[in-house]
C-alpha cells in the first residue's frame, strides 16, 4: 500500500502533520520541499475540512445558524 503523509523536517527529525497509518517497517522515500507560501495556503484549506463535530442538538444549531444571519 502506498500513502503520502505531509511533516516537517526539524533539528534532524521528522514530524508528521497528520496520525501516522498502519506505516511500520515501510519504506519511505524523502522529499525536501520548498516553502510555497501557495502550497501552506492550499495545506491550510484542506485542514479545515472534514467531519462535522458538533455535540448539540440539532434545533440548537439550526437557531445559532439563523440567528447569526444578517437581514
Amino acid at each position: 500500500m502506498q500513502s503520502a503523509i505531509y511533516g516537517m523536517y526539524k533539528d534532524g527529525k521528522i514530524i508528521f502533520e497528520e496520525p501516522e497509518i498502519n506505516i511500520n517497517n515501510s519504506r519511505v522515500i524523502v522529499v525536501f520541499l520548498d516553502d510555497d507560501p501557495k502550497e501552506q495556503k492550499l495545506m491550510d484549506l484542506f485542514k479545515i475540512h472534514g467531519p462535522w463535530e458538533d455535540n448539540r442538538d440539532v434545533e440548537t444549531i439550526i437557531s445559532d445558524i439563523q440567528n447569526s444571519r444578517i437581514l
